[in-house]
């Protein structure tokens, strides 16, 4: 536990440190994620506060969430990117289906990606869009926790997001999510 308190807060205080893959990396050598036992784990809303990628939209931002929503049971994901302590679902999107791959791989397909606007009435005002070209991908999960996930992704970047505590933004997503 004394890494993962080390990474949380490097990654609160100095989300661009260069040991927090060293750190990642050590915390997934002997770590036994299975998603049938740690599936209640994986649900919820997760923050990226790190990646080894080199693209803009997976790196932090002070003035972004970039945030990935799970359900796990019912195998719907959300990534979104939306303006900085805003507790509703509002931004870029791009919902996911689950599927199970094994024990340790999630299988994603990106299915609608837009805009979400804020909400009107009952319902969000929202230009998603359906993906026609089918558009895969997986991550493995090396390590998880109820506050730190760490996992690869079908490309092999190293993704390291923290766990947020907002049963306000979980709700929005499982009613957001019906439309579709």
């Amino acid at each position: 536990m004394e890494s993962e308190d080390k990474l949380l807060n490097l990654l609160l205080k100095s989300p661009n440190s260069e040991k927090i893959q060293a750190i990642a990396e050590q915390l997934e050598i002997n770590h036994n994620f299975s998603f049938g036992k740690d599936r209640n784990d994986l649900q919820g809303v997760w923050e990226l506060r790190w990646s080894s990628s080199n693209s803009p939209f997976l790196k932090y931002s002070p003035f972004i969430d970039n945030i990935q929503i799970l359900d796990p049971f019912n195998l719907n994901g959300l990534n979104l990117l939306k303006p900085r302590g805003i507790n509703s679902i509002i931004g870029t999107g791009i919902l996911i289906k689950l599927y199970y791959i094994n024990e340790k791989k999630i299988g994603v397909r990106f299915t609608h990606a837009g805009v979400i606007g804020p909400k009107f009435g009952r319902k969000n005002i929202n230009a998603m869009k359906e993906i026609n070209n089918e558009q895969l991908g997986w991550l493995e999960i090396t390590y998880l926790s109820n506050k730190l996930r760490i996992c690869r992704g079908d490309k092999g970047t190293l993704f390291v997001l923290r766990k947020m505590k907002s049963s306000t933004l979980f709700s929005n997503f499982k009613q957001f999510i019906k439309i579709f």
